[in-house]
């Protein structure tokens, strides 16, 4: 008893399957109706020569079924019979038809047990499914071999029911409307355990086209049961917008397995794809390539695409990508069909590379999780490597949400985003809202500010040009929503910034605004037990509740409770100023103490309303109210200095 099996339509989406498996089912009935063809073994009867009707009964050689030859007239010439309206019909042991031959005229031979003939022949299934009809043919009957030399065509209903199984039910059909499928080829040919046809092989039905060399089916050495279609020289499958072409297709029918071999190349639409070798497996509707595999995307792909468009928004408008396509190699490529209960899936294993115009994505896996809708996420692993022009990130593994459009890279996450670079153990992107987001141990480097950004360190320093070294829990940077806004990037947590010219600024939170176009620092506002120290040449230390420095008044402000304490060092001694409130105009230069402000030097105190320091003449003024207290030390030098001038005008008298 042959196995029955049947398989479920394949759907639309299901891409390389659907067009090699609908193509193939139409060869199981031709090749079995071939195969069952007149084989006898031995002859139980010899025929005289003589005119009138002929009937012969012979059994094949595996016994498995009997061949009835018959003619409404045979004559018989040298050894041969000619054999009007000849007619072979295949009688299984159980007494089924499961073939008919005829022919316009047939010769036998006797004693080689060979029938041939130059004109028509046609060849059907016992229940009609299949018709074959062609010119010329030859066979041995103790072989048993048939070869039809030309102008091959079958035709195959696919609505009945086909041997083993195979057969696929269209319900959007009407009922009793045949489904055909058209074959074509120049030659024929049947032999134990093969069947082929050859030159210029064309199948046609409502799903497709398929078209190759030759066509050529393996079976089972018992019962001949079709076990393997291999298609072999320039083969390709059409079907709508969906082709794929190769040198050689075999499909073994017991495990639905489809393998393309000898540059397999598919198309459907804008997206293309190779590799050394494809496999497709029908029952679960999986795609696997292997060797040299790839594929091309439009541009637009969302998925595997989605990474390339991690820096934002701004960085690169939607046009400079148009045209460009997406391209994927990897050594292994699986794909997964999802359906209305299962996920589906698409993998690139090993060495995967996606490249779109200077967008670049490398890691050793990615995995693209599938839904009936689409893609849902993308996960890459081992190896991540992010880049676009300059900028890039690295990491252990990548994801990206497709819902939430969100990427998210964890295991020593790292970034180079233009003069900024950084690591910490999560960095979490949202590209269409232009954030960037680090967290848990946060270590970066910024550029060293130019110009009044400059505030913060020793006045007569050169800038060494090596960046600034920050630390904190938390690192934000978001884009600015309106083109002429500001860009902010927010530290928050233990934020600990520090230079080489030995700046140190201690704080809970900072916020600086920047100038996307200039990349200038245009605000910064830093709170929580805030202190900030240099170190070298008029080292400086600042200690105050918060910083606020902002380019629109061209000041720096210190601020807190209760008061702010800024000290430094002039000519080797100590200068205290204290007051609620520190304001440096960079514009002036003149730094302003309100707020009960006192200034303490090694010669005493100053205070008043308001204490202002000219920092261009190096100018001290008090204002308001002012009291000075000079120390016993500074008074006696004052004395001492004012008896010797005192002494000098004498003694010039």
């Amino acid at each position: 008893m042959s196995r029955s099996k049947t398989f479920a339509r394949p759907r639309v989406d299901f891409t390389l399957a659907s067009v090699v498996l609908s193509k193939t089912q139409w060869l199981i009935p031709v090749f079995l109706a071939c195969l069952v063809a007149v084989k006898p073994s031995q002859t139980l009867g010899q025929t005289p020569a003589s005119t009138g009707q002929f009937r012969i009964t012979e059994k094949s050689a595996d016994s498995l079924r009997t061949s009835i030859l018959t003619g409404t007239d045979s004559v018989l010439v040298g050894g041969t019979l000619t054999l009007t309206d000849p007619r072979l019909v295949t009688v299984t042991d159980d007494g089924k038809t499961n073939l008919v031959f005829t022919a316009s005229e047939c010769f036998y031979d006797q004693d080689k047990k060979t029938i041939r003939s130059p004109g028509e022949l046609s060849l059907s299934t016992g229940d009609g499914q299949m018709q074959l009809k062609g010119v010329g043919f030859s066979g041995n009957l103790a072989g048993p071999t048939l070869s039809v030399f030309g102008s091959v065509e079958a035709r195959l209903d696919k609505k009945n029911r086909l041997p083993f199984g195979q057969a696929q039910q269209k319900t959007d059909a009407p009922s009793g409307e045949p489904e055909l499928v058209q074959i074509t080829s120049r030659q024929f040919e049947l032999e134990p355990g093969q069947a082929l046809f050859s030159g210029s092989v064309l199948v046609k039905d409502a799903d497709g086209i398929l078209s190759s060399d030759s066509i050529s089916v393996g079976m089972r050495a018992n019962d001949w049961e079709v076990q393997k279609i291999s298609a072999a020289g320039s083969v390709a499958l059409q079907a709508e917008q969906i082709k794929t072409t190769s040198e050689q297709a075999d499909y073994d029918l017991l495990s639905g397995l489809i393998v393309l071999k000898g540059n397999p190349n598919w198309t459907m639409s804008e997206r293309s794809g190779r590799a050394n070798l494809l496999m497709i497996h029908r029952d679960s509707q999986t795609v696997n390539a292997e060797g040299d595999v790839y594929m091309k995307l439009p541009a637009g792909a969302k998925g595997e695409g989605g990474f390339l468009d991690f820096k934002g928004r701004k960085n690169e408008p939607l046009k400079a990508v148009e045209g460009r396509f997406l391209e994927i190699y990897s050594n292994i490529f699986l794909f997964q069909s999802p359906t209305e209960d299962n996920i589906g899936f698409a993998r690139y294993i090993g060495a995967v590379r996606v490249t779109r115009g200077d967008g670049q994505l490398q890691c050793s896996f990615l995995n693209v999780r599938l839904v009936k809708s689409g893609a849902e996420s993308v996960n890459a692993e081992i190896g991540v490597k992010l880049a676009q022009g300059g900028d890039q990130l690295t990491a252990q593994t990548a994801t990206y949400d497709l819902g939430q459009k969100t990427i998210q890279l964890r295991g020593e996450p790292k970034w180079k985003l233009g003069a900024q670079s950084g690591e910490a153990r999560l960095v979490e992107l949202s590209p269409d809202n232009g954030v960037f987001r680090a967290s848990g141990r946060v270590k970066m480097q910024l550029p060293q500010p130019k110009g009044d950004a400059r505030f913060l360190l020793p006045a007569k320093t050169e800038p060494s040009g090596k960046p600034l070294l920050i630390v904190c829990d938390l690192f934000e940077y978001r884009q600015a929503d309106e083109t002429k806004g500001l860009d902010s990037a927010t530290f928050t947590g233990n934020v600990v910034l520090s230079g080489d010219e030995g700046l140190r600024v201690l704080a809970q939170n900072v916020v600086a605004g920047t100038n996307p176009e200039g990349v200038g620092l245009v605000s910064l506002d830093a709170f929580g037990d805030l202190d900030v120290s240099t170190t070298g040449e008029n080292a400086m230390r600042y200690v105050a509740d918060r910083l606020v420095y902002s380019t629109a008044d061209e000041t720096m402000r210190l601020t807190g409770k209760p008061s702010v304490e800024i000290r430094t060092r002039l000519e080797g001694a100590e200068v205290v100023a204290l007051g609620q409130a520190a304001i440096y105009n960079f514009g002036t230069g003149l730094l302003r103490l309100t707020g009960d402000p006192v200034l303490k030097t090694a010669e005493g105190e100053l205070r008043g309303r308001e204490v202002v320091f000219d920092q261009q003449t190096k100018r001290l003024k008090a204002i308001g109210r002012w009291k000075m207290t000079l120390n016993p030390k500074t008074i006696a030098k004052m004395l001492e200095g004012s008896q010797k001038q005192g002494e000098m005008r004498t003694g010039t008298r």
